[in-house]
């Protein structure tokens, strides 16, 4: 009876803790932060640059993150070493000078040594870091840390920095449940609420892929939990805010049938979302990154492409939506194998960061590095 009971106990109780830690207890409700939007200037010029970011940091990098400082300059992160989920992985960060255009030399700023001191458990590996920049002017790095097993058992930290990530506070667990507090990951952007509060786009991998809203607090206390997508196959959401109540998702898709960009949308900030919708766009199990520009106007980086391809992420394209996320409309490609028959790279995790008129995209090219392209409105006014 004894062996029965050992031998059943384990995955009873991980299911239930599992169950347990969709349910965080719900507190007051909150609207988005919403940034004015400025008017394009009539006599402004188009401007398109690129710039190289992480050369030779590591072995292999990916997963960049970047924020606007308020002096114009740009804060990236990103995780590197021998491969992705190697023990020897770091997290590594540079600053991005607007005035020479130059990117700083990289510097680890994270190791998963340094995680297993601040959180007092044993870390095995770190990845997938998420910067973010409070209206306060605090900064929160956010990433995951797995413990045992793999990326789906990870666990988010969050660690906050007063000096514009020149040091760090020592990293804080999330604790959605104290429970089972495992399988969550972050990989694109974090919402504002009007209370001062952030919204961490996450998503599970864990008995189902699917992807919901952490809210948490700067002290990295953890507020409510709202469920995006039901399902298995929807995950890494890039939230559109179009006003203090609406927004719309983006999901990478990861299954083998529709193979294509999934969408949902909420009209109470956040608190329920739509079914999620298969939209036209072609989706090879990648992620998207979805913004919204001065205008108004939705527009999405993606991989072109669908599994049926031999090299899936070898191009990078960019869209307009003018009706918030239903209908696409391909612009422009940033990497375009149809170029160079040749081209075998792979490029991926696209990321943008904006800063009034000016328009920052970064992306991961073949692992070695990241292209970082700057344009402005004007610039994608061109597009139309």
């Amino acid at each position: 009876m004894t062996k029965y009971l050992i031998k059943y106990s384990v995955p009873i109780i991980l299911l239930i803790g599992l169950v347990l830690s969709y349910g965080v207890p719900s507190f007051k409700e909150s609207d988005f932060y919403v940034t004015k939007h400025t008017l394009t200037l009539i006599d402004q010029s188009p401007v398109f640059e690129r710039f190289d970011v992480g050369v030779d940091s590591a072995e292999s990098m990916h997963s960049l993150t970047s924020v606007a400082l308020d002096n114009g300059n740009l804060l990236a992160a990103w995780y590197g070493g021998t491969r992705e989920g190697h023990t020897d992985v770091e997290i590594f960060s540079s600053e991005f000078n607007v005035s020479s255009k130059t990117w700083s030399k990289p510097q680890s700023i994270l190791t998963r040594y340094q995680a297993s001191d601040d959180l007092n458990r044993y870390i095995k590996k770190v990845g997938n870091p998420v910067l973010y920049r409070h209206p306060s002017g605090v900064t929160a790095l956010f990433y995951v840390s797995v413990s045992i097993a793999g990326w789906a058992t990870s666990q988010l930290n969050m660690a906050i920095s007063h000096d514009d990530g020149q040091s760090w506070h020592p990293s804080k667990r999330l604790v959605l449940t104290p429970f089972l507090n495992i399988s969550t990951l972050i990989k694109n952007d974090v919402i504002t609420y009007a209370d001062g509060s952030i919204g961490i786009t996450a998503y599970h991998e864990l008995l189902g892929a699917f992807s919901h809203i952490v809210r948490v607090d700067l002290n990295g206390n953890v507020i409510d939990s709202y469920r995006m997508t039901n399902g298995d196959h929807t995950i890494q959401p890039s939230v559109m805010v179009y006003d203090d109540k609406t927004a719309v998702s983006m999901f990478r898709d990861m299954s083998h049938d529709i193979e294509k960009v999934q969408r949902a949308i909420t009209l109470d900030a956040g608190l329920t979302w739509s079914e999620y919708q298969a939209t036209q766009v072609d989706n090879p199990n990648s992620a998207v990154f979805a913004f919204v520009d001065e205008q108004q106007r939705s527009w999405m980086l993606f991989n072109d492409k669908t599994r049926k391809t031999e090299i899936a992420r070898n191009n990078l394209a960019l869209a307009v939506s003018l009706d918030q996320g239903q209908t696409w409309q391909t612009k422009h490609y940033f990497e375009n194998p149809e170029k160079s028959e040749s081209d075998t790279g792979r490029y991926a995790y696209p990321w943008v960061t904006k800063s009034g008129d000016d328009v920052h995209i970064f992306y991961t090219w073949n692992r070695k590095m990241f292209k970082h392209i700057h344009v402005n409105q004007a610039w994608l006014e061109s597009l139309l």
